[in-house]
């Protein structure tokens, strides 16, 4: 019995020297791709989800929602990751401060594309954060998804 021990021993060392062992893989984030940052008002809260570059956007995309309007609740599912291709989120506060009237407000940003969505009153209110967005990130494709409420 101990003989066939040792020999099983030997032959799992000798398998693993020549690369038959078992191989340990590492799962790498970096090899995923990113998921593309939300940010979706429902009344007072807005819940945000997707990858950021590092914790320094996470807070100011936090930061930036919560300055926006009064009394809200974020929900924050953000996930910090390298090699997110999200916009400068430095530069979004006045986004959400213009969108503030905008109660199902929504924003996407996937790789250069930054999609807004939501009911505005009046065509100005759409427009206006149209302008922010586009002053916010101009080298991002803004695609304008604003709907006005009564409008056919």
């Amino acid at each position: 019995m101990r003989v066939r021990l040792i020999g099983a021993a030997l032959v799992a060392v000798l398998l693993t020297m020549v690369g038959c062992g078992p191989r340990h893989t590492e799962f790498d984030a970096a090899a995923t791709d990113p998921v593309p940052l939300s940010v979706v008002r429902h009344g007072n809260e807005f819940t945000l989800t997707g990858d950021v570059t590092d914790p320094a956007a996470k807070r100011e995309l936090v930061d930036a929602v919560v300055s926006s309007a009064d009394d809200v609740t974020v929900v924050d599912r953000l996930t910090v990751t390298p090699n997110a291709t999200t916009p400068d989120l430095s530069a979004s506060a006045p986004v959400f401060e213009t969108a503030e009237v905008i109660r199902d407000f929504s924003l996407r940003a996937n790789n250069d594309t930054v999609t807004l969505a939501g009911t505005a009153a009046t065509a100005a209110e759409a427009a206006a954060v149209t302008d922010a967005a586009e002053h916010a990130w101009p080298r991002r494709h803004i695609v304008n998804e604003l709907v006005v409420a009564g409008a056919r």
